[in-house]
């Protein structure tokens, strides 16, 4: 079952805290590749400022509640998390 301090939203237009860590987990990976490929290229500057602009506040905030969980509860959500990326 889900925990329902990470995943319930305040309102049905906002994404629930799960879904906000797993994109920003997916972008971050997108960065770091294109950090190795091509550190110094605008691309990869205006990606970067572009997840700070738009994902990294949200992100930042849902990182903190996620943190303010129980352990096991945090465990649970990520195991939650890998099986529906699988």
């Amino acid at each position: 079952m889900t925990d329902p301090g990470l995943t319930t939203t305040d309102s049905d237009e906002h994404e629930s805290d799960l879904a906000v860590l797993v994109r920003a987990r997916q972008r971050l990976r997108e960065l770091v590749v294109q950090l190795e490929v091509a550190p110094f290229a605008q691309q990869t500057a205006d990606s970067m400022r572009a997840y700070l602009d738009e994902n990294a506040a949200q992100a930042s905030s849902a990182f903190a509640r996620w943190r303010r969980l129980p352990e096991q509860s945090r465990t649970g959500q990520v195991d939650q998390a890998l099986r529906g990326q699988s």
